[in-house]
């Protein structure tokens, strides 16, 4: 519970510094730096604490897996940035995911103000990928974003876990 209080109130007054920004963009391609800053400031915050965690265990890697996981982290939710997401689809979403699923996908298929919330939460991670697919990053960073909130490799696994830490 503290742990979504915590997160609310991130989401509420996300703070980015210019440095982390700059940091951020030394660690990507160009293509892929233009997809991070099209992320709100919300999804910037979050996606530089989930790479910062990450730096911990940057060890425990070859170059070559820790650049592409450092770059998904980067860009894991960029596929929100396809929708004008507010702070109450946020609250909504953490609030809809303790419901039965069948009660999410018949909402998520209305055409009512909610479904935009739950679609883009379904959805992302396919749109995210697909955007890097398009910007030209390599298929490694595109399958880390697809598969970020379902892995099934060890890279998505520990992108998994940074995630959910955040």
């Amino acid at each position: 519970m503290f742990y979504r209080v915590q997160q609310f109130i991130h989401a509420i007054a996300p703070h980015v510094e210019s440095s982390e920004i700059t940091w951020a963009l030394e660690n990507l391609s160009p293509e892929a730096g233009s997809l991070f800053l099209k992320q709100s400031q919300p999804e910037q915050r979050h996606a530089l604490d989930v790479a910062q965690s990450l730096m911990k265990d940057k060890n425990s890697f070859t170059l070559f897996d820790f650049r592409n996981l450092l770059a998904a982290a980067l860009l894991h939710d960029c596929g929100k940035s396809k929708v004008n997401t507010r702070l109450w689809h946020r609250v909504f979403v953490v609030l809809m995911q303790k419901m039965p699923p069948s009660f999410w996908s018949r909402l998520e298929s209305s055409h009512t103000v909610f479904a935009t919330p739950l679609l883009t939460a379904s959805q992302h991670a396919i749109w995210g990928s697909n955007l890097a697919q398009s910007a030209g990053l390599n298929p490694v960073i595109c399958l880390l974003i697809r598969e970020h909130h379902s892995p099934k490799t060890e890279l998505g696994r520990v992108l998994q876990s940074a995630d959910n830490a955040h």
